[in-house]
């Protein structure tokens, strides 16, 4: 294929850029393998729970912040909290929270396995295991994933430093990697001017349950040689899997008099040209990795697995089609220009990272359409992640309202507690005078007067009682008759005064007492 640019063009620095109807470039994307491009912050079990739903495996971002909030009068998540115990913490969360009321995103897992291996991590109180899983970036108002614009422009601005780059080793100009930055200013000039501002790239929003996780898996060159562990990540799922079609929009400067990146030579970049590039620099790519990896016997099920992709791209039409690798483990042959080789002894690379062990990551195929197909796209995406978050508003009103509930009886025990604490101060402050009144009732009083003065008090009992009556006959009459007269008036008020109903010893004592009082 040919590597010169369209015919050159009188420089348009200094005219305003015209983002007009011509440039605007919709397409949609077909997802050929999985894609992923993360978040920069991996999720420990504190952000995740996993649950079976029909049979499957499926992870759940949830709001944990708002789980503790509402479980914080659980004891076990309480001493959790208080204790900094995160280890017992995520086995809680994982064992209770309502998925249905805490979700954020709904993740299916693809393997069993590593469903499983996560929840063993978890399950077990000696595992000093992380457990995480690398996320796909998101909207953080909508919470749903997205395809960043930047990513995808990266990666097509690749083939064009690729081309540049051998154009200017025609002339015996210094690569990248001897002269970066001088290199990369000749290609496209200075920054406030850079040639790639005439690209944008809209970033892709994706609808829900768009995503899956899988694990990433290393395979080598040697089919003995095991692979690097790597955390599950959340990929896009293949276009081949079902699911809503994915629609994106580039947009070219059109200030030259026509839709292209001009170039500081005034060189064009075309619609046309650009995918030249990108099919030419990338399809070889793929052509070199299958040759080199995939023909190797213990790679055969990935070569399977590929092949589908492999028959798409024998049938890529390059009028419509631009073939791309974007994201995470596209592999430095495709993030590298072909002059720009590494310099240390190994070379490309050894290992190709796989989703599952059978599929490798990042590759698509922007397939270009007309606006009327991209609006219904775009509008479908908008109304699937629509329901989803009404449908998540109204699992938040059912949380809030059930949190609100919580914090109300939490509010009424702590009520009722303040109650019960208000009464036992009074009735210990009660009791606390009446014995400082009982102090000084008594101060002056004979041990017999003492003794008498006792049965009047609240705490009064039958020893009370029994202590006064067996003083009776150490008394004189007046004090005799006053202790008699204390005596039937406590034994009335407990029932001990009816000689009916009491026992043989009580009756001798309530008749002593009855004969003092003359009755």
């Amino acid at each position: 294929m040919a590597v010169s640019s369209s015919p050159v063009r009188p420089a348009t620095k200094d005219t305003p850029r015209r983002w007009d109807a011509s440039g605007f470039l919709p397409f949609r994307l077909e997802v050929l393998t999985p894609v992923f491009v993360g978040s920069g912050e991996d999720l420990s079990p504190l952000d995740y729970v996993i649950r079976q739903e029909g049979g499957d495996d499926v992870l759940h971002l949830v709001d944990g912040e708002s789980w503790l909030q509402a479980s914080y009068n659980d004891s076990a998540v309480r001493a959790a909290l208080n204790n900094g115990d995160l280890l017992l913490l995520r086995r809680l969360m994982a064992e209770q929270l309502d998925a249905a009321q805490y979700s954020r995103a709904r993740i299916p897992v693809t393997l069993p396995e590593v469903a499983r291996g996560l929840r063993q991590r978890i399950a077990d109180p000696e595992s000093n295991s992380k457990a995480e899983i690398m996320p796909f970036v998101r909207n953080d108002v909508t919470g749903c994933a997205f395809l960043p614009g930047s990513s995808l422009k990266g990666a097509l601005s690749t083939p064009i430093i690729d081309e540049r780059d051998g154009l200017l080793r025609q002339k015996g100009c210094p690569d990248l990697r001897t002269a970066y930055k001088d290199t990369l200013k000749q290609m496209f000039g200075e920054i406030r001017e850079h040639a790639m501002q005439a690209l944008k790239v809209a970033d892709i929003t994706l609808p829900p349950q768009a995503t899956r996780l899988v694990a990433a898996r290393e395979a080598s060159l040697k089919a003995d040689k095991k692979g690097t562990p790597k955390t599950p990540c959340e990929a896009l799922t293949p276009s081949a899997a079902g699911g809503l079609p994915l629609y994106g929009s580039l947009h070219l400067d059109s200030r030259s008099g026509q839709p292209a990146v001009e170039l500081p030579d005034g060189s064009l970049l075309s619609r046309q040209r650009l995918g030249e590039l990108c099919n030419a620099f990338y399809k070889r790519r793929f052509l070199d990795e299958w040759q080199k990896f995939y023909a190797l016997p213990h790679l055969a099920g990935v070569r399977q697995a590929l092949q589908p992709v492999r028959e798409r791209l024998e049938r890529l039409d390059p009028a419509r089609e631009w073939l791309v690798r974007v994201g995470r483990y596209s592999h430095l042959e495709c993030v590298t220009v072909s002059r720009n080789a590494p310099g240390h002894q190994k070379g490309f690379g050894k290992t190709r990272t796989l989703a599952d062990g059978l599929l490798p990551f990042g590759w698509v195929i922007l397939h270009f359409c007309s606006p009327e197909d991209y609006t219904a796209g775009t509008q479908a995406v908008d109304t699937a992640i629509a329901t989803a978050l009404q449908q998540r508003e109204a699992a938040h009103a059912a949380r809030e309202a059930a949190l609100r509930e919580a914090l109300q009886q939490q509010r009424q025990r702590q009520e009722t507690a303040a109650r019960q604490r208000e009464a036992a101060e009074a009735e210990q402050r009660r009791k606390e005078e009446e014995a400082a009144r009982r102090e000084e009732q008594m101060a002056g009083l004979s041990p017999q007067e003492r003794a008498i003065a006792a049965l009047d008090f609240a705490d009064a009992d039958k020893e009370t009682a029994l202590a006064l009556f067996r003083l009776l006959d150490d008394m004189d009459g007046a004090l005799q008759q006053r202790a008699a007269v204390a005596l039937k008036a406590f034994w009335e008020k407990i029932g001990e005064w009816q000689v009916k109903k009491i026992s043989k010893k009580q009756k001798e004592k309530v008749t002593r007492v009855k004969a003092i009082l003359g009755e």
